[in-house]
């Protein structure tokens, strides 16, 4: 990187930061900035850069006192065996900090500077840009003044009457009640907790209530276009057996299209959106799933464009990844909610609901009671689970199964055995693979009974059971490496006469990599190379109605595809499988969190194995996600 465009005295300051730490885009702003406020000592640009960087690595700002402990987390490292170079930072923190926070180009959030500080519950004080102050500021003030009751609440006894005829209690008649008394409502809770069941018996009843002279609007939306179907999915499941509600309320529900929050905010390529506080959404509900995965600026746009009228409902949970973007903002928005520190008048704890009680891991409770154990941060919890996941803890009361959680061992010399990728095939093998090769030796691989979509559907069914997931994209333990070596084994157990076009085979499984609006795809859904009546297509499973369809797509009118046999955590946010693989990196990796851990071993509702080394499975239990904010300071 060519750091002869910055003065000499910063480009030997920052040397050892870049490129790993630092872009050189990073520097150049503030070194762009710097001349209308003065001199500044190298120390001082240093920390603005790091503050400029803050939001490309999911950070609001910086927080000088911590960050040489935490840059690491999300500092680029290639997949090397190259040393790192060591980071030149300042030797006293709090004197870098003191420095920092005294300089022309660093106020107090109510003045004119570039860069602004906050104080911090902890003591310590983040630095931010300006822009950044300003998207927290906003979406705080909206958060805030949303948090009020509504105008026209439903009569006590019509809300009554409709939860018990709809069987809704405990938590779910709470979060029901919440969001039909208040504006704004928060449902935070693990997999299986209930929260897509309580709010689609919420929409029931607004449905069943409505008799307004214009018909209720309610908008459903998702970060990504596959939590987007994933929601559709969950709406519409079991609609059949959802008693107490009318035929016309049903097809209602049955109508509802969740899409894209991009796509229902209509935002711009350069950043702007077609609705927002001058032209607000026609929606009387907006109900958004997989919250955690929303970054701050997005989630300050969706506040924009919220009508003065309408009632916003997020989902999500708290545990898991976080945005990739900016900002932790549904963690933020019930951090105050257990704080005793936090009086019971703050109009946010009572839009805030926290779901406890999950029923995803009724098979295997000792996947729940991991789950468990890493939404608590305790020490003591942390050595229970791992304990739990190297198979010599105390099961649950309630599972029968040892082998739910399973370790498969530790790769040798960075890679995974012949024998260890025999067991993540496995499974792949003997379920979907075999039922293809099945069919092909019974009737032939141009038989016409392959060509069925009833028999695609349950090839698709057969193959959403199990799922590899990896921490990294490359290496041999990455998604690349893994799928390379899984798809040869595959393939292989389907025979010699597999057809083949265009690059790919019968039975070879694909990911969508970008949405595909022409031909009702989005980045993220999952399908199978099969044979049909027009020769080998892609299809892909639909879900209309709580029934399995398929979805026929031509191989040349396929998008960017890449091979789903093993895919990375942060790709399977908001999936469930009966079974998962979860492949640790064997090495220090910066991503490989608790969270991580969390949103894998969580995709899994009845069994668990994992490939690693005990040692780093601890130490990537006891790394947390720390990124800086100070979302929760305003709101709270």
């Amino acid at each position: 990187m060519n750091l002869a465009l910055l003065p000499a005295a910063l480009a030997e300051r920052v040397v050892t930061f870049v490129p790993t730490v630092l872009d050189l885009t990073d520097l150049l702003l503030v070194d762009t900035v710097q001349p209308r406020f003065g001199p500044h000592d190298p120390d001082v640009l240093l920390a603005l850069a790091l503050a400029v960087r803050g939001p490309r690595k999911g950070h609001v700002g910086v927080d000088l006192l911590t960050v040489a402990k935490t840059v690491d987390d999300d500092r680029v490292v290639p997949y090397s065996d190259e040393p790192v170079v060591a980071l030149d930072w300042p030797p006293d923190a709090q004197a870098w900090q003191a420095k920092v926070l005294t300089a022309a180009m660093v106020g107090p959030p109510e003045g004119r500077t570039p860069f602004v500080k906050q104080a911090l519950r902890n003591g310590h004080t983040l630095v931010m840009t300006r822009r950044m102050w300003n998207e927290q500021a906003v979406l705080a003030e909206r958060l805030r003044a949303l948090a009020v009751p509504v105008g026209d609440p439903l009569p006590e006894q019509a809300v009554e009457a409709g939860l018990a005829a709809l069987g809704v209690t405990g938590e779910a008649a709470k979060a029901v009640r919440t969001a039909l008394a208040r504006r704004l409502t928060v449902v935070t809770g693990g997999p299986g907790t209930g929260k897509t069941f309580s709010i689609k018996r919420l929409l029931a009843l607004l449905l069943e209530n409505d008799a307004g002279t214009r018909p209720i609007h309610i908008v459903l939306a998702a970060p990504t276009g596959k939590a987007a179907v994933r929601m559709a999915e969950a709406i519409q499941e079991q609609l059949s057996e959802l008693h107490g509600i009318s035929d016309r309320t049903r097809e209602r529900l049955t109508q509802l299209a969740p899409r894209t929050l991009h796509k229902l905010l209509g935002v711009h390529p350069d950043g702007g959106t077609r609705f927002h506080r001058g032209n607000p959404l026609e929606a009387d509900v907006i109900v958004v799933d997989e919250a955690s995965m929303v970054d701050l600026t997005l989630m300050r746009q969706l506040l924009d464009a919220v009508p003065a009228h309408a009632r916003l409902i997020l989902l999500g949970d708290r545990d898991q990844l976080a945005s990739v973007e900016a900002g932790t903002v549904l963690a933020d928005l019930v951090w105050g909610e257990t704080q005793q520190s936090v009086t019971d008048d703050n109009p946010l704890r009572q839009s805030v609901v926290r779901f406890t009680e999950s029923r995803r891991f009724a098979k295997a409770p000792s996947i729940g009671q991991i789950a468990k154990l890493l939404q608590n941060a305790e020490k003591s919890n942390e050595r229970e689970a791992l304990a739990l996941l190297n198979g010599t803890g105390e099961l649950p009361p309630l599972e029968t199964l040892p082998d739910r959680v399973t370790c498969l061992g530790a790769p040798e010399n960075g890679r995974p055995t012949v024998a260890q990728l025999e067991r993540l095939a496995a499974p792949y093998v003997l379920g979907y693979a075999a039922l293809l090769k099945a069919a092909m030796d019974a009737h032939g691989p141009r038989d016409e009974a392959l060509k069925s979509a009833d028999f695609h559907a349950g090839l698709l069914a057969a193959f959403e059971a199990y799922r590899v997931l990896a921490v990294h994209r490359n290496g041999p333990l990455g998604v690349k490496g893994l799928e390379r070596a899984l798809a040869e084994r595959v393939r292989k157990s389907l025979g010699e006469h597999v057809q083949t076009k265009s690059g790919f085979w019968a039975g070879q499984p694909v990911l969508v990599t970008e949405n595909a609006y022409d031909v009702g795809l989005m980045n993220g859904d999952v399908g199978l190379i099969l044979p049909t009546a027009d020769g080998l297509q892609a299809i892909f499973p639909r879900t209309v109605a709580g029934v399995l369809h398929t979805k026929p797509v031509p191989l040349a009118r396929l998008p960017q595809v890449t091979g789903a046999l093993a895919m990375t955590v942060h790709k399977s946010q908001g999936s469930q499988f009966a079974r998962v693989a979860l492949v640790l990196a064997d090495r220090d990796s910066p991503i490989q969190t608790r969270e991580l851990v969390y949103t894998g071993i969580t995709r899994a509702s009845e069994r668990l194995d994992w490939l690693g080394t005990s040692a780093r499975m601890e130490t990537a239990l006891s790394r947390r996600v720390t990124r800086a904010s100070g979302l929760a300071e305003l709101l709270w």
